[in-house]
């Protein structure tokens, strides 16, 4: 434990490994072996992020070996490189707390910037002068040299891991994959400018202002050669899924949230969570036959219920030789409602959902979210079939594809046209453009002949202006008489 931190949290009984482990807080990201938890405590001013893993592998702890860390998790291996970048007066989170309860599990607690968004949010705003874009734009150019100077290099300088702080001081956060050598060699350090260039949006800076932080990241007033390199990178890199995400704009209101309201067998929204039925494990969700049913909240919400049980001892085992956990058909769809509203896809709001191990190879899970519209009606009309065509199109943009029927995944309410069924839906790694082409021709087939051109001039309109322009299918012809 961090010494600054030791007293305070021994005094609230929190020093043990699975007294941090046991934490309780909001999900605020995750992936199938580790979630990152925000833990508000009392008597601190500011909050605390929680990075819990489920499982540490070998392989995990053999690759944090060879990059000389020894065998350990990421955790710790990225507690090592805070206190490192801490003695050297390098801008990253205070860390509180590592540590692994023997049982699998580890864990790595740092303290909130507060105040500080990220710099595609910070972009974003309307409000920063051209002055102000300028002077970020030399401080992070020179965070980013100084940090390539002193040997540092993460594949995680993007724009997600660099937040912006009121008085406009940076931090870069998520260091769990960074290193430190003598000299960090030139194309590692052309790589991370281009991930980071690639990362920031076209319209959320400039090219003068991009030029600017080449400029203080190599100290030099010549950069055009390296520029056209850098550009050359950046294109890689943005057929990257990690990157594209980045790029998308997040639409969500407010900040996504999920709370552990019984280990990974309830996960909800805080607002449902708080009203969530003791014990928590039970009918209707488990120990029920699968069934997708319309379900009433305790305050009177209602929703749809999507239960079910599977036996994959093939896909169980996959899981155990990866080092990952194994991920149910519930948690699959809770994570896709979550990635729509992300994304400012129009879908049933997530509600819940989990999973329990119930066997060797058996599991129950269910997933849980608001009742959604009314099929598309047989006969569409123009205007439907125009925002069915915008519904795919964010589909696609958001790295998404329907499956089966056309229109058996949408449905219409008073609200325009939305995904009705989310089992319908896959998250892909990446949209081609020949499956962009087939998404399409198969919705505009599968409308009425006077509806078609709506559908496709739907699609093609899509959901930004900026993407008029360069529609990967804007050459696919109507179907209209075909």
């Amino acid at each position: 434990m961090n010494p600054a931190f030791a007293e305070r949290f021994h005094a609230l009984g929190i020093d043990t490994a699975a007294g941090f482990l046991e934490l309780a807080g909001e999900v605020v990201s995750g992936h199938p072996d580790r979630h990152v938890v925000r833990v508000e405590l009392p008597g601190f001013a500011a909050a605390f992020y929680l990075k819990r893993q489920h499982a540490v592998t070998w392989r995990e702890r053999l690759r944090n070996w060879a990059a000389g860390f020894g065998r350990v998790s990421r955790c710790e291996r990225e507690a090592t490189v805070l206190k490192q970048l801490q003695a050297s007066g390098l801008p990253g989170p205070r860390w509180v707390a590592v540590g692994a309860d023997g049982r699998g599990r580890a864990f790595l607690l740092v303290e909130e910037v507060a105040g500080a968004p990220d710099l595609r949010a910070a972009l974003g705003d309307s409000g920063l002068s051209p002055a102000a874009r300028h002077v970020l734009a030399d401080r992070l150019g020179r965070l980013v040299g100084r940090l390539h100077a002193e040997g540092w290099g993460t594949p995680d300088l993007t724009a997600k891991h660099l937040l912006v702080a009121p008085g406009g001081e940076l931090t870069l956060i998520d260091w769990q994959s960074a290193r430190r050598v003598p000299n960090l060699p030139q194309p590692e350090r052309f790589a991370a400018l281009a991930a980071l260039h690639a990362s920031v949006a076209d319209d959320l800076a400039s090219p003068r202002d991009r030029l600017r932080v080449l400029r203080a990241a190599l100290d030099s007033g010549r950069v055009a050669p390296v520029a056209r390199q850098i550009e050359r990178l950046a294109a890689k890199a943005r057929t990257r899924r990690s990157i594209r995400d980045q790029r998308q704009p997040i639409v969500t209101p407010a900040a996504q949230r999920l709370v552990w309201v019984a280990g990974e067998a309830v996960c909800a929204v805080p607002d449902v969570a708080a009203i969530w039925p003791r014990p928590a494990v039970a009918a209707p969700f488990y120990d029920s036959e699968p069934a997708v049913l319309r379900t009433v909240l305790r305050d009177g919400r209602e929703g749809v219920l999507i239960r079910g049980r599977s036996v994959a001892p093939l896909g169980r085992l996959v899981a155990r030789l990866r080092g990952r956990p194994w991920r149910s058909p519930g948690v699959t769809l809770g994570r896709v409602l979550f990635h729509l509203e992300r994304y400012g896809v129009p879908a049933p709001r997530l509600f819940a959902f989990g999973q329990r191990l119930a066997g060797r190879a058996t599991a129950e899970w269910f997933a849980l979210h608001e009742l959604p519209g009314d099929a598309v009606p047989g006969s569409v009309e123009p205007h439907t079939a125009e925002q069915l065509g915008r519904v795919l199109r964010l589909l696609h943009d958001a790295g998404c594809r329907p499956v089966g029927e056309p229109l058996a995944a949408y449905g219409v309410s008073a609200r325009g046209v939305a995904v009705r069924d989310v089992t319908r839906v896959r998250l892909v790694r990446k949209v081609s453009r020949q499956a962009r082409v087939h998404d399409l021709a198969s919705l505009v087939a599968s409308v009425p002949e006077w509806s078609r051109a709506a559908a496709e001039a739907g699609y093609l309109a899509g959901p930004r202006e900026r993407m008029v322009a360069r529609s990967p299918v804007r050459s696919l012809p109507v179907v209209a008489g075909s």
